[in-house]
């Protein structure tokens, strides 16, 4: 066995992308043919922003941590990796966290969070005992009976559309603003952000009433032929007028047409009046995850 002092943490950069994805699979089952994708994934992430470390004894890797800018919430960044199980139970993920928190602090970073898909499982108690706490959860809802879809209702003051790409984008940082400002999971867009994830101008799919678009909702279908959606708003004001229901189901009418096999849909766990809505229309909760966080306000520029 080698002993831990051995261990040192050093940084990975785009070329090193490849040498995680043994660490990663190790920690948890990952299919050999998903190596090409999960490499360039990491590759493209290291090249806008994100930052890894990788704790080795020589040509020995036994974890790594990634860190990723959450867009929209500055100073906001994603953790993920972990230790092998091999090499668990000896120090090197606590000297690896406090590595990265450190890191994270002169990165300017306020707050650091991580992804766990139960509150008593290994991850989850290791962060926990750590000064994590829990800050939110989450839960993917799925909708497989696209063929009983409700007809779109028929209001005659509100006419769905789509903009041309540019007015698109405006209009739907606008409404996405002042639907959300003030929640919990308000998580605003850059522009930069809005034309870099938009497939088609087309997937943001408007509500207006007199002249004047007061909903949006993005609708994509994903290469597995998967729908998804997500985010859709109405603008305060306009809310609990049947807007947002219209807008589902053009969004899920499209995406039948457009020929998805099924349609998901991913909220916070406390945003009742959104699961109401989704639940009505036959969603159905599939997974539920937590995001437990770090404030590192005392760290930075450390």
């Amino acid at each position: 066995m080698i002993p831990r002092f051995d261990y040192e943490i050093r940084p990975v950069g785009v070329e090193g992308a490849a040498d995680l994805f043994v660490v990663q699979a190790a920690i948890s089952p990952v299919d050999a043919g998903q190596l090409l994708d999960w490499t360039a994934d990491i590759e493209d992430r290291l090249e806008h922003g994100s930052v890894a470390w990788a704790i080795s004894a020589g040509r020995r890797t036994a974890g790594y941590a990634l860190i990723d800018p959450l867009p929209g919430l500055p100073g906001v960044y994603d953790l993920s990796g972990g230790v092998v199980p091999a090499r668990r139970r000896q120090g090197l993920g606590d000297r690896l966290l406090r590595h990265v928190l450190a890191a994270a602090g002169k990165l300017g970073a306020s707050q650091v969070s991580c992804r766990v898909e139960r509150l008593d499982d290994d991850p989850a108690d290791f962060l926990l005992r750590r000064g994590f706490y829990v800050e939110h959860g989450e839960r993917l809802l799925e909708l497989t009976d696209l063929a009983g879809l409700p007809a779109i209702p028929e209001q005659p003051e509100g006419r769905l559309v789509s903009y041309p790409q540019s007015a698109a984008i405006a209009e739907f940082r606008r409404i996405y603003d002042e639907s959300f400002t003030g929640t919990a999971w308000y998580q605003p867009y850059s522009e930069e952000e809005v034309a870099l994830l938009l497939a088609r101008a087309e997937d943001l799919l408007l509500l207006e009433v007199d002249g004047r678009p007061v909903g949006v909702v993005w609708h994509e279908l994903m290469p597995e032929g998967t729908g998804r959606i997500e985010p859709i708003g109405v603008v305060t004001g306009r809310q609990r007028q049947g807007y947002g229901r219209r807008l589902m189901l053009a969004a899920l009418h499209n995406l039948r047409h457009r020929g998805a096999s099924k349609v998901q849909i991913g909220l916070w766990s406390e945003n009742a009046a959104a699961l109401n809505l989704y639940e009505s229309l036959g969603f159905l909760q599939v997974e539920d995850w937590y995001y437990l966080a770090y404030d590192l306000e005392g760290l930075k520029g450390q």
